[in-house]
């Protein structure tokens, strides 16, 4: 016979038990807490895309976009930077391209910062519009002054901020290319003129040879560190340190010259930036595929220890 005394037993000892088992869990539960703690963090995968950047110019063979496209491809590079057409052949470049299977990283094209005239074709809207959806950064050069003329400051803070509204509208970014001889040939420069545009969709290109050339004298670590969230895009290439051309000298393929590409990529990944890598080609003797294929050897190298210390 079941009596209230066994019943009282019952759940007395229910009751012990279930606080047992709570006592049991929240242990477990600390136990596991601090063995999350313990565990080391886990590196985030870095695997940086690549692509090939002015591979057509100049050389002694001349291949079409479509003949670029399949070669970048069967090579194993992820996508292409090009001028950015203005000539009717934008549509059809891209189709080209895309079908292909190379995607379309960075387009470049010029701005004029003198008052008289325009300051970009008058078909730069559209080419931005059609370029809705695509992983590209749009490059612009500001020319029209003597580097660093004050002269071209106001224009060239409207001008930015103008573009940035229009490539934000269509999913891209926009980025002062620094280039030897232009307004902005410094990148030092081109980063204040970011900071005085104050505009999210607005950065900065790092290219390498024109670091070199230009500002080739001070660190590029605490640049890009100090001003991570404003790299938006980056050129490449092997090159000889205190070089003062381009041909054999600061642009070459990347199992030449004596510049650590490993160091900048490593600080490149220590900063967070995402976006894709772009092979400078330009001005390199001989075949333009001999370069590219060189140095994706370097680059498969690169990658594999990547991957390895992930």
């Amino acid at each position: 016979m079941y009596t209230p005394f066994q019943s009282h037993q019952y759940h007395s000892c229910l009751g012990i038990t279930l606080i047992t088992l709570a006592a049991f869990t929240t242990a477990m539960l600390a136990s596991s807490a601090i063995a999350e703690e313990k565990r080391p963090a886990q590196k985030k995968t870095w695997e940086p895309k690549l692509y090939g950047f002015c591979m057509g110019m100049p050389g002694p063979k001349r291949r079409t976009i479509a003949e670029q496209s399949h070669m970048l491809r069967d090579l194993g590079f992820d996508g292409a930077g090009y001028e950015l057409w203005f000539n009717g052949t934008l549509e059809k470049n891209l189709k080209t391209i895309d079908d292909a299977g190379p995607e379309i990283y960075l387009l470049h094209t010029g701005i004029n910062l003198k008052a008289d005239g325009l300051p970009y074709d008058a078909r730069l809207p559209d080419a931005i519009r059609k370029l809705k959806g695509r992983p590209c950064t749009l490059c612009v050069l500001l020319r029209g002054y003597p580097p660093g003329d004050p002269r071209g400051q106001q224009r060239a803070v409207e001008i930015l901020r103008e573009l940035g509204d229009l490539s934000a509208a269509s999913g891209i970014r926009l980025s002062i290319y620094h280039h030897k001889s232009d307004w902005t040939e410094s990148l030092l420069f081109a980063l204040e003129i970011v900071k005085k545009v104050n505009h999210k969709n607005v950065g900065v290109n790092f290219n390498l040879c024109h670091w070199l050339m230009v500002d080739g004298d001070k660190d590029y670590k605490p640049v890009l560190r100090d001003n991570s969230d404003k790299i938006f895009a980056v050129t490449i290439n092997g090159a000889k340190v205190g070089s003062k051309t381009w041909t054999n000298g600061l642009i070459q393929p990347l199992d030449k010259g004596d510049f650590d590409n490993r160091e900048l990529l490593a600080t490149l990944r220590e900063i967070g930036y995402g976006g894709p890598i772009g092979l400078m080609c330009y001005g390199i003797p001989g075949d333009a595929k001999d370069c590219l294929q060189r140095s994706m050897l370097v680059w498969k190298t690169w990658k594999a220890d990547w991957l390895n210390d992930n």
